[in-house]
């Protein structure tokens, strides 16, 4: 059974392929004018998911999204700092005793503003 789709497969694949060779022999503006308009169309309606999400998402999602943009920046620039003070640093802690802390670095995330302090108007029972 497996190997009658796959033959079904590789006859529909190899006739779209003489199809557009034909085509492009034949009638090559045409087959370009087909595929600019395929491609326009799928950009503009590209283009519109885009512009109905972002009205969907709103501004919780643009709060979400700084907020990402800013963890990953810290975690970033701590890495990056991490790495090049870490020979010199390796060095020192050797040399100290064990009885020395870390220095705790700051969390890398942020407090996102919510709808707590709004009450939702309800009747009682």
């Amino acid at each position: 059974m497996n190997r009658r789709m796959n033959g079904v497969v590789l006859v529909i694949i190899s006739l779209g392929i003489i199809g557009v060779i034909t085509t492009l022999v034949s009638d090559p503006l045409w087959l370009l004018k087909q595929i600019a308009i395929y491609t326009v169309l799928a950009g503009a309606i590209y283009l519109i998911y885009r512009l109905f999400m972002k009205k969907r998402m709103g501004k919780e999602n643009t709060s979400y999204a700084k907020a990402v943009k800013q963890s990953k920046k810290r975690y970033d620039d701590r890495n990056t700092r991490a790495s090049n003070v870490k020979n010199i640093s390796q060095v020192k802690r050797s040399s100290k005793t064990s009885a020395v802390k870390k220095k705790k670095q700051p969390s890398h995330l942020t407090v996102i503003e919510g709808k707590k302090g709004k009450k939702k108007n309800r009747a009682f029972f």
